[in-house]
């Protein structure tokens, strides 16, 4: 059992002084040297003569006397039907790499790579703003995309609910260990094991942190094709607060992910973060017919990323010979 593969990555997630930095360089040395870890030495005289750098990256971090606690941890979630995703296995997005090298999921593997797109927004949504985004998962969840979010209360809780109402699918990536999930009651007459893909980054126990919401917003957007924002306030408030939903539509920008963002004149109470997002570079989003202005960016977003790779690879080609 120790030299399974998702138990190699499960036992140096949890070591100490290994974070995500770690796991991805030592992801990039295996795939370099063309290596799974049961190839690798076992003796650290044998790893640090073959792979030094490798083992550079796991000295004094891997303690004997930590191996039954991991190993009891590992069990209990095959137990749970919590699954390891990884560098390597087949259902990893390969773009999650430098962003989250090893997830926690449950439910629909499949959904990781499926085509997707987040919806994002305030707790306290308005009720407008809570029909927009019903009504969008809706649309969207019936033309096959499946609906990310983060599972909280508002925005999230209802993108979730509208995909799964119109007998789609959706993603919940959470802000804490996996294990920590509860059902909320909306939730139970859905079936989970078909239509629901739950994914964390964390440890499986950890608890809810602010800071970990924000680096969460990353995955939302990293596992989506665009982001969407139905009701998001000021990227700080008045005390000097950040808004997760503000950060998570900065992060879209960033990746240059398509974001659109309810148009603010729709709502009865304009926020301000929704102006301020639109300004940014994002796009009013149609209050209606937003599944279709949706859809139509992310075709022409695919087709120029097609027209770029084609462009490259000729480029790339070795110049002729001439023989003359």
């Amino acid at each position: 059992m120790s030299r399974n593969r998702d138990y190699f990555w499960f036992r140096l997630f949890k070591a100490r002084g290994i974070g995500p930095k770690s796991l991805t360089s030592i992801a990039k040395m295996l795939e370099t040297h063309q290596l799974a870890p049961e190839m690798l030495p076992r003796n650290k005289n044998a790893l640090s003569a073959q792979f030094p750098g490798l083992a550079q990256i796991l000295k004094g971090k891997i303690r004997e006397e930590d191996r039954e606690k991991v190993l009891e941890e590992y069990e209990q979630l095959k137990n749970l039907g919590i699954e390891i995703i990884y560098p390597g296995h087949s259902d990893f997005p390969r773009n999650l790499l430098e962003i989250s090298p090893v997830l926690f999921v449950e439910g629909q593997r499949k959904y990781l790579t499926t085509d997707s797109v987040a919806i994002v927004g305030s707790r306290n949504v308005s009720g407008k703003g809570i029909g927009v985004a019903r009504r969008l998962a809706s649309d969207l969840a019936r033309t096959g995309i499946n609906v990310v979010s983060g599972y909280a209360k508002g925005v999230d809780s209802e993108a979730h609910l509208g995909a799964l109402e119109a007998e789609g699918t959706t993603t919940i990536v959470l802000p804490y260990g996996i294990k920590e999930l509860q059902q909320k009651k909306s939730f139970k007459e859905f079936d989970w094991k078909r239509d629901v893909l739950v994914v964390s980054q964390f440890d499986p126990s950890a608890k809810w942190l602010a800071s970990n919401a924000m680096i969460r917003n990353k995955l939302v957007c990293a596992l989506s094709k665009a982001v969407v924002v139905i009701e998001s306030g000021p990227e700080r408030d008045e005390k000097g607060k950040m808004s997760g939903t503000f950060n998570a539509a900065k992060t879209a920008l960033d990746m240059d992910l398509p974001l659109f963002v309810l148009d603010p004149g729709f709502l009865d109470n304009s926020p301000r973060g929704n102006a301020e997002l639109i300004a940014l570079g994002g796009n009013p989003l149609d209050s209606v017919n937003g599944a279709g202005q949706i859809d139509k960016c992310i075709s022409i977003k695919m087709e120029e990323s097609i027209k770029t790779a084609e462009h490259n690879s000729v480029e790339q080609l070795p110049l002729p010979i001439d023989t003359k």
